[in-house]
């Protein structure tokens, strides 16, 4: 299990915000552009695997990172 805090989470905010070359509030906004775009898909294999993660509620985008750092495994 991941043991990610809230200063973690403001940290990798900053971090994809540099990434993306945005501020943070930028950042932000465009995470939650992708989750309503996720949430609105009429793919229900998209519609499916955002279930899968967060049920029927609608994650703020601190919470989405979270749960998908948490839940998704990476093979290096």
């Amino acid at each position: 299990m991941i043991g990610l805090k809230r200063r973690d989470m403001n940290y990798i905010m900053k971090v994809g915000a540099k990434a993306q070359g945005v501020s943070v509030s930028e950042f932000r906004a465009m995470l939650q552009d992708t989750i309503d775009k996720t949430m609105e898909s009429t793919d229900p294999d998209v519609q499916a695997n955002f279930k899968r993660y967060f049920g029927n509620k609608r994650p703020t985008p601190e919470e989405y990172i979270y749960t998908i750092t948490k839940k998704t495994k990476v093979k290096v």
